[in-house]
C-alpha cells in the first residue's frame, strides 16, 4: 500500500465524482447510458458504488466525456485501497480496545 497516501474515514466511489460530473454537465444518467450503449440500471448502479468501474467503462466514459479512462481508474483502484485501508484501521482499533481493557481489568483486580 502506498504510505503517501492519506486514507479518510470514508472511501469515495468514482461513481460519486461521475454524478458530480454529470449533474456540472447536465447529463441525465439515461442520455449518458444511451449513448454509450449500457442499460440506465447498470450505470446507476456503478454511479451509487454497486459495481466497480472497469477499463472498458472508463474507456468509454473517455470517449463520451473526454476525462481519461486512467483517471476513473486511478479512483477505483484509490477507492479500493481506502477500503482496504479503513478495514484495517477498524480492525487495528478493535484490537487496541481489547488491550486496554483487559489491561484495565488486570489493574483493577490488582487494586
Amino acid at each position: 500500500m502506498d504510505n503517501d497516501r492519506i486514507t479518510g474515514f470514508r472511501a469515495v466511489h468514482p461513481g460519486e465524482t461521475l454524478n458530480e460530473e454529470l449533474k456540472e454537465r447536465g447529463i441525465k444518467q439515461k442520455d449518458l447510458a444511451a449513448k454509450i450503449g449500457m442499460l440506465p440500471s447498470h450505470l446507476n448502479e456503478l454511479i451509487k458504488g454497486k459495481r466497480s468501474f472497469t477499463v472498458e467503462f472508463s474507456m468509454a466514459l473517455e470517449k463520451e466525456l473526454g476525462i481519461p479512462y486512467d483517471f476513473w481508474m486511478r479512483l477505483q483502484y484509490g477507492y479500493e485501497h481506502d477500503l482496504l485501508v479503513i478495514a484495517q484501521r477498524e480492525i487495528e482499533h478493535q484490537q487496541q480496545t481489547r488491550r486496554e481493557s483487559t489491561l484495565l481489568r488486570r489493574v483493577a483486580a490488582v487494586l
